[in-house]
C-alpha cells in the first residue's frame, strides 16, 4: 500500500511513502501522518491511497511511514477535493493549500510519544480489563516517563499502532511529540469533588473548612471557581488530597474569545416581500438537495442579515450546518452577538484576530461536530464542517475576501465551489456586488454559472434611503469662524450638518480613506521629498509618534529638523490624513467626543474598544478610513462627510471607479439607518465623474451599465479572464530578466500554436506601478483571454516551458515568482 502525502514545502508535487502492513487498516485518507523528509520527519496529509506506485520511482527510493498523528482523518473526501481545485486553480504548492485548512498548532512535527496517565483509584478499572498486549504496553509505560512510540514497540513485541491508539481512545496516556515544546496544546481545567465524608471528631483548617462546605453546596468546583473563592487554596486542596477527602481529575475545555461578550436579543420581524421572496428562493434549492449560488442585492439597511439568520435556521433545522464569511474583523462580534441572540453557544469563530491557543480550541470545536454555525474571515472557508448546507458570504464585493500572500485564493469565488461540492446553498450578499457576481446574476437561465439575482431595493420600516449631496471642492472652501489649519478641508455646508447633528445629541462619520497627518513632507526651499529608502513611495508624517512612516514596509525615522540636502529647516507638511483631520475636528468642534479609527488606532483590543463605545453613544464623531465603512450598523449615525472623494480614482487600476462607487455607497450606507433620517456630504474635486453621481443617486444600475459597457470595450474582466505574473527580487536585473524569459516562454507558446496567437493577450513585461517595496524590485506580466479554459491551459504550457514547476527553478532562484489568478491587486 502507498499513501500520497502533501508536506508543506512550495513544491508542486504530492510524494509518495510506503505503509507498513500492521499500520494499512488504520490508514486513511485525510489523516494527519509523520513521514522523513530530508533527514528529519514532517507532518503531511494523505490525499490518497493506492495499491501501486507511479513506474518511474524506484523501490528503493520509496520510504516508509514513521507514524499516524490521529487516527480519526482531519479531512473528508470531499474537503480533499476541495483542496485539489484550490491548489490546481491558483497553480499553487499542494503543501501551501493544505497549510491554509489545517491550522499550525495541529501539524505537529517530531516522533511521537506516550505518557501513562494518572487516574483515580475508582477509574482504573479499565486497565484490568485491558487485553494482555495492552496491558503489557501499560506496564512497559509505568514508571519510566515519556516514551517514544519506537521504544514502546521494541518493548512490546507484536504490538500494532491501532492498539495503541485504543490506549488513546479509553484515555488511559497523553501523547506528546518530541519538539513540539512551542507547539499549542489543548487547555484544561482541574475539577475537585468529596472523596469520603468527615470522620468524626476530624477537624479542618479555616480554609479547608471553605473549600469543603462549597464542594458539599456544588458537589463538583473548578480550581477557577476556588482561587475566585478564596486565597491560595493550593496547599489546603494538597493537604485534603493527601488525606483522601477529596479527589480531583483534569478535563480540557475550550478558550472562547467571545466568552465576555453579549448576545443580541434576536427581534421578530414580519419579513419584507422582498426578504419573503429571496427566502423562499433558496429554501427551494434546499428542498431540491441542489448547488446553486444567489447574488443577494439589498441596500444598506435592507435587512439582509434577517435573510441570513432564517435560511441558516432552516439549514440546520434540516439537519445541515452553515458558514459566514465576514470581510472585516471588526464586523465579527457584532455577527457573534446576534447569532448567539439566535442560536445561542452552537457557533464557532475563525479569524486572523484570534490566538494560536484560541484557533486550536475553534478549530477542535468544528472537527468535533460541537458546532453547527462557522463565522469569520476568508481563511474560514477551509473550516471541516460537515453536512455543510449553506454557506453566506456578507459583503461579498469587498478586496479583502482576495488572499494577497500564499496561495491567492478568492474565498467568494472558493465559496462557490465548495458549495458546488457539498450541494448546499451559497448566498453572496451586498449593496454593491462586485461586477463580476451582478454580471453572472444576468446572464440567461442555463448559461454556465449563472447566479440567481435576489433583489432588496427598500430599507426595511420604509425608512428612506440618506439624502447625498455632492460638494464642489474646485474653488476651495473655508467654513466660517474656522481654525487657520488646513483650507479646503471641511465645506461650509458640511461644518454645518455637523453641528446640528451634534446640537441633537445624534452620531457621524466622517469617512478620509488615508491615515497618517500628512502624506506627503518636502523641503520648501529645494523640494526634496521624504522617501522610503524601501519602496518608491513618499513617507507620510504621524503627529502623535512625530515620525516618518512608510505603510508599506513599516520603515521609519524621527520626524528631520532640516532637510538632508540643503539643510533648509522649512519643511512643508503636505496632505491630509485622518490625524490631521481628526485634530482639525477638534478644534473645529471643542466639546465633542471625537474618536480616530485606523491601522493607528485599531491595534489589539482598541478596535472593538472603539466600536463598542461607539455603538453605545460614548463617542460622537468617528473619523475614519475604510473601517468605517464596512457592514456597522450603527442606530444613532445621521450624518456621514466624505473628505477627498475622488482620490480612489487616481488609482492606474481598472477596478478604481467600481471600488470609488462601491466605497462611497457603503459608507454613505452608515447614515439613517435607525428612525431618524440621515443626509451624506460627498466633497471632491471631481463631482461630475459618473461613480460620483451614480453614488449620490443610489443608483447601482447606471453605474454598473456605464461601467460594463466599458470594460465590455476594453476588454477586461467580467468579460474576460486574468492572470498576472508577478516577479520580486532585490536585484532589479535579475527581476527584469525573469520576467522577460517568462515573456518569452509565452511568446513561444504563442508562436506554436494558433489558437493561442488568436486568443490570448499578452501585456508586459512591465515594471509594475509601485516599481519597488519592501527593497524589492517589481515586475508584472498580465495575461487576458475571453476563455478561461483556453487562458489556463496556455498559462500550464507557458509555465512548464519555463521551469515553473520543477523543484528548485535554479535560473530564477533568488526570484519571488507568484501566478495571480483573477487578479484584484494590479498595483
Amino acid at each position: 500500500m502507498y499513501i500520497q502525502v502533501a508536506i508543506d514545502i512550495p513544491l508542486f508535487t504530492t510524494f509518495t511513502y510506503a505503509v507498513p502492513p500492521a499500520w494499512q487498516a488504520a490508514v486513511q485518507p485525510g489523516q494527519l501522518v509523520q513521514v522523513p523528509f530530508r533527514n528529519r520527519s514532517k507532518t503531511g496529509l494523505v490525499m490518497s491511497i493506492q495499491e501501486t506506485h507511479d513506474p518511474a520511482l524506484k523501490p528503493a527510493s520509496i520510504k516508509n511511514l514513521i507514524d499516524i498523528v490521529d487516527l480519526e482523518p482531519l479531512l473528508s473526501t470531499t474537503g480533499l477535493e476541495f483542496l485539489n481545485f484550490v491548489a490546481d486553480y491558483y497553480f499553487a504548492p499542494i503543501g501551501e493549500v493544505v497549510r491554509l485548512a489545517v491550522p499550525s498548532a495541529v501539524r505537529v512535527e517530531g516522533m511521537k510519544h506516550y505518557r501513562l496517565r494518572a487516574l483515580p483509584e475508582e477509574e482504573s478499572g479499565p486497565m484490568q480489563e485491558l487485553p494482555a498486549l495492552l496491558g503489557e504496553a501499560v506496564e512497559a509505560l509505568r514508571g519510566q516517563g515519556q516514551v517514544a512510540i519506537r521504544t514502546i514497540k521494541e518493548a512490546v513485541r507484536g504490538l500494532t499502532y491501532v492498539q495503541l491508539s485504543e490506549l488513546e481512545t479509553l484515555g488511559l496516556v497523553d501523547v506528546f511529540y518530541e519538539e513540539e515544546k512551542a507547539k499549542v496544546r489543548a487547555r484544561t481545567e482541574k475539577y475537585y469533588k468529596i472523596a469520603r465524608p468527615l470522620a468524626i471528631g476530624e477537624r479542618l483548617g479555616a480554609t479547608q473548612e471553605a473549600i469543603f462546605q462549597l464542594l458539599k453546596e456544588h458537589k463538583t468546583v473548578t480550581l477557577t471557581t476556588l482561587r475566585a473563592s478564596m486565597k491560595s487554596p493550593h496547599a489546603s486542596l494538597r493537604g485534603m488530597e493527601e488525606r483522601g477527602l477529596i479527589t480531583s481529575w483534569s478535563e480540557e475545555v475550550y478558550r472562547d474569545p467571545f466568552a465576555d461578550a453579549p448576545a443580541t436579543a434576536p427581534k421578530l420581524f414580519e419579513p419584507t416581500p422582498a426578504q419573503a421572496q429571496a427566502l423562499e428562493k433558496i429554501a427551494e434549492a434546499r428542498r431540491s438537495n441542489r448547488f446553486e449560488g444567489f447574488v443577494l442585492h439589498g441596500v444598506t439597511g435592507s435587512g439582509k442579515t434577517e435573510v441570513y439568520v432564517r435560511a441558516i435556521r432552516e439549514t440546520l433545522e434540516a439537519g445541515r450546518t452553515a458558514l459566514v464569511l465576514l470581510p472585516e474583523i471588526a464586523l465579527t462580534p457584532q455577527f457573534v452577538g446576534v447569532f448567539r441572540g439566535h442560536f445561542g453557544e452552537r457557533i464557532a469563530v475563525l479569524h486572523s484576530g484570534l490566538s494560536q491557543a484560541e484557533k486550536f480550541d475553534q478549530w477542535r470545536r468544528i472537527k468535533r461536530n460541537e458546532v453547527e454555525i462557522v463565522i469569520g474571515a476568508r481563511s474560514a472557508i477551509f473550516a471541516p464542517l460537515d453536512r455543510l448546507g449553506i454557506i453566506v458570504v456578507d459583503e461579498e464585493h469587498d478586496a479583502s475576501f482576495k488572499q494577497e500572500e500564499g496561495p491567492r485564493y478568492h474565498a467568494r469565488d472558493m465559496a462557490l465551489v465548495r458549495g458546488n461540492l457539498e450541494r448546499a446553498q451559497v448566498v453572496l450578499g451586498s449593496a454593491t456586488p462586485s461586477l463580476e457576481s451582478f454580471h453572472k446574476s444576468q446572464l440567461p437561465a442555463g448559461e454556465p454559472g449563472r447566479l440567481t439575482y435576489l433583489p432588496m431595493p427598500d430599507r426595511v420600516a420604509a425608512r428612506p434611503l440618506p439624502r447625498v449631496s455632492i460638494v464642489d471642492m474646485r474653488g476651495g472652501y473655508r467654513a466660517p469662524n474656522a481654525p487657520k489649519l488646513p483650507p479646503s478641508l471641511i465645506s461650509e455646508q458640511l461644518t454645518a450638518a455637523l453641528g446640528k447633528t451634534f446640537e441633537r445629541n445624534q452620531q457621524a462619520i466622517i469617512f478620509l480613506n488615508r491615515r497618517g497627518f500628512s502624506p506627503c513632507v518636502l523641503c520648501e526651499s529645494c523640494g526634496h521629498v521624504f522617501q522610503c529608502p524601501n519602496c518608491d513611495v513618499s513617507l507620510t508624517y504621524h503627529r502623535r509618534q512625530e515620525a516618518l512612516r512608510c505603510h508599506h514596509c513599516d520603515y521609519a525615522l524621527r520626524m528631520p529638523e532640516y532637510c538632508p540636502e540643503c539643510a533648509h529647516t522649512g519643511l512643508g507638511r503636505k496632505g491630509t490624513g485622518t490625524e490631521k483631520l481628526e485634530g482639525y475636528l477638534q478644534e473645529l468642534f471643542g466639546q465633542t467626543r471625537i474618536a480616530r479609527l485606523d491601522r493607528d488606532t485599531s491595534s489589539g483590543k482598541n478596535l472593538q474598544k472603539i466600536i463598542a463605545q461607539f455603538r453605545e453613544h460614548e463617542i460622537d464623531l468617528l473619523v475614519g478610513t475604510q473601517m468605517v465603512t464596512k457592514g456597522h450598523d450603527f442606530p444613532g449615525v445621521t450624518t456621514v462627510g466624505v473628505v477627498g472623494a475622488e482620490m480612489s480614482l487616481n488609482f492606474p487600476d481598472f477596478r478604481a471607479a467600481e471600488r470609488t462607487f462601491q466605497l462611497l455607497t457603503q459608507v454613505a450606507g452608515r447614515a439613517g439607518r435607525g428612525e431618524l433620517p440621515g443626509v451624506v456630504f460627498i466633497q471632491t474635486l471631481m463631482p461630475d465623474h459618473y461613480s460620483l453621481m451614480a453614488a449620490q443617486r443610489h443608483d447601482y444600475a447606471m453605474f454598473a451599465a456605464h461601467e460594463l459597457r466599458m470594460r465590455k470595450e476594453l476588454h477586461y474582466p467580467p468579460f474576460t479572464y486574468m492572470i498576472a505574473l508577478k516577479f520580486e527580487a532585490v536585484s532589479e536585473g535579475a527581476t527584469i530578466q525573469a520576467a522577460r524569459d517568462y515573456a518569452a516562454a509565452a511568446q513561444r507558446q504563442i508562436r506554436h500554436n494558433p489558437k493561442f496567437a488568436e486568443g490570448i493577450t499578452m501585456l508586459g513585461p512591465a515594471m509594475a506601478p509601485m516599481a519597488r517595496i519592501n527593497n524589492r524590485a517589481r515586475w508584472q506580466l498580465t495575461l487576458k483571454s475571453a476563455s478561461r479554459p483556453l487562458l489556463r491551459q496556455f498559462v500550464r504550457l507557458f509555465l512548464s516551458d519555463a521551469g515553473h514547476f520543477s523543484a528548485g527553478n535554479s535560473a530564477h532562484k533568488n526570484v519571488r515568482i507568484v501566478v495571480d489568478v483573477d487578479p484584484l491587486n494590479m498595483l
